[in-house]
């Protein structure tokens, strides 16, 4: 049996100009699905660290560990360019 590691990707914060966009999100250069605004994509992958991103935004790098849960959630900085930031599990 192969434990697993989950990361839950947010969508950004709803808003007017958000609400009908799909930010797509890569892990370790693949496409692994898409997040609206509001909502949220959960994906099940490998132990480890993994490197991940919003768009074409620039990647962040997530460490997995067996069994638990990982958050990060889609931002936009002021010019409107997408990144990722880990949300504190605390």
């Amino acid at each position: 049996m192969t434990i697993v590691g989950t990361l839950i990707v947010e969508g950004p914060p709803r808003s007017l100009t958000t609400l009908a966009r799909t930010v797509t999100i890569t892990v370790d250069g693949a496409t692994k699905g898409r997040v609206k605004a509001g909502k949220r994509l959960t994906l099940a992958l490998a132990p480890g660290t993994h490197s991940v991103r919003a768009q074409d935004g620039p990647p962040l790098p997530v460490r997995l560990g067996p069994g638990l849960i990982t958050r990060v959630r889609v931002e936009r900085d002021a010019a409107g360019r997408t990144h990722l930031t880990e949300i504190d599990p605390g």
